[in-house]
């Protein structure tokens, strides 16, 4: 579902965590996503064992419910626990755009706002 922001949290899980990621997953998980701010929520795995393996969609109507998000004690804790499980955390904010085709036409595009967001390595794809 489609949601004017986007925040994307990136990551490679240790193989010997592999377990313990599995259990948070199955445990606490489920409080991370629902989490009232949250509009949306996707997972992806690379399907070619690259790095990143995992990437985490969170959907957001706007700057602020994304702000209350991971502000939250419920986001804090779930990083923290991704930190110990996981390599090259990052995550990045995408905010819904549009460029300017030929013929006037505006085609939709996301773009990335490099902001920081408490310990977490934000890059720019």
């Amino acid at each position: 579902m489609k949601t004017p922001y986007t925040y994307e949290i990136e990551f490679d899980i240790h193989q010997s965590s592999r377990a313990a990621y599995e259990q948070w997953l199955s445990e606490r998980a489920v409080q991370w996503v629902s989490h009232q701010a949250v509009y949306s929520f996707a997972v992806e795995q690379n399907r070619d064992g690259l790095s990143p393996e995992m990437k985490l969609r969170f959907g957001f109507q706007s700057v602020d419910r994304w702000s209350a998000f991971i502000e939250s004690d419920i986001h804090q804790e779930a990083t923290e626990t991704l930190r110990e499980v996981s390599a090259e955390l990052s995550g990045t904010l995408w905010e819904q755009s549009g460029i300017r085709l030929n013929g006037g036409s505006t085609a939709q595009r996301g773009y990335a706002d490099d902001i920081p967001v408490d310990g977490l390595v934000m890059d720019s794809a």
